[in-house]
C-alpha cells in the first residue's frame, strides 16, 4: 500500500520518492512476482479464475495526482498492475493534503490493462465509529460521484486510516451486511501482512504499508516472509 509519490527525494510515512518506486517495480518484475488488478483478485477470490504465480496487489490510497504524473510511468515502463483507491471530494476539490489530486482526465487516459479503481469513501471519513445509516450513505455517495465522472471503479473498498469497527459482534457484522448489501465484493484495512488464499474474510483483507523509509532490502524480505519487515541492516547477498 502507497500513498505519494514524489520526484525531489522527499520520502516520508505517505511518501516514497521515484528511485524507491522504480526499485520496488524492478525487483518485482526481476524476481518472479506477477502484479494483479482488483478485478483478477475479485475473479480469483469467487471461484472464477486462479491467480497468476507470486501474485502481488499493488495499491495506491488518497488519489494524488503524482500517482497519475509519476507511478504510472514507472507501471507503464516495467509493465507492472497498479490499483487506485480514489476519494470523489478530493477529484472534485483539486487536492488533499496541499498536494494535487487526480482528475477524471488523467484516470481515463491510463491504461485500463495497467491500472484499476477503487472506492476510498466519499470525503476520507472514518469508517470506524459510523452510524450505519451514514456508512450506507457514504458507500452511495462514492458509488453515485464515480459514475458521474464517467470513471469505471471495481466493487471494492479501502478503509480510510486503514479503520473499521474493531468490536467484533454487532458492529463489525452490520458493517459486512451493508457492504454486501451494496454490492462491494473486497474490503482492505491494513494489518502489515500478505493473505492466503482462501480469505478469512473478503471484507478485512490486509495490506503492507510501504513508506518513504523502507528500504529495497526490507521491501523484499517483506514479500519474502509475508509480513512487514522493519530492520534496517540486511543481508547483501540476497541479490
Amino acid at each position: 500500500m502507497y500513498h505519494s509519490v514524489s520526484s525531489k527525494g522527499e520520502r516520508d510515512p505517505l511518501t516514497v520518492d521515484t528511485v524507491q518506486l522504480e526499485a520496488h517495480f524492478r525487483y518485482l518484475r526481476t524476481h518472479g512476482y506477477s502484479t494483479i488488478l482488483l478485478s483478477q483478485l475479485i475473479d480469483a477470490v469467487e471461484g472464477r479464475s486462479v491467480l497468476p504465480d507470486r501474485p502481488v496487489l499493488i495499491t495506491f490510497d488518497d488519489g494524488f495526482r503524482n500517482n497519475y504524473e509519476l507511478a504510472y510511468p514507472l507501471a507503464a515502463k516495467y509493465r507492472v498492475r497498479i490499483n487506485l483507491f480514489v476519494v470523489p471530494e478530493f477529484i472534485r476539490q483539486g487536492s488533499y493534503r496541499d498536494l494535487p489530486c487526480l482528475t477524471p482526465e488523467d484516470i481515463h487516459s491510463m491504461d485500463p490493462d495497467l491500472v484499476e479503481i477503487g472506492l476510498h469513501s466519499f470525503s476520507h471519513t472514518s469508517y470506524a465509529n459510523l452510524l450505519p445509516s451514514r456508512l450506507s450513505e457514504d458507500i452511495d455517495q462514492s458509488m453515485k460521484a464515480l459514475t458521474e465522472m464517467n470513471i469505471p471503479f471495481q466493487p471494492c473498498l479501502a478503509y480510510p486510516f486503514g479503520a473499521y469497527p474493531r468490536r467484533k459482534g454487532l458492529d463489525q457484522s452490520r458493517l459486512f451486511e451493508i457492504l454486501e448489501d451494496k454490492g462491494i465484493r473486497l474490503a482492505f484495512r491494513i494489518g502489515n501482512r500478505i493473505n492466503p488464499l482462501p480469505l478469512r474474510n473478503p471484507f478485512i483483507i490486509q495490506r503492507m504499508d510501504i513508506t518513504g523509509h523502507d528500504t529495497l532490502p526490507s521491501f523484499a524480505w517483506s514479500l519474502m516472509l509475508g509480513k512487514k519487515w522493519t530492520r534496517w541492516m540486511m543481508p547483501s547477498t540476497m541479490y
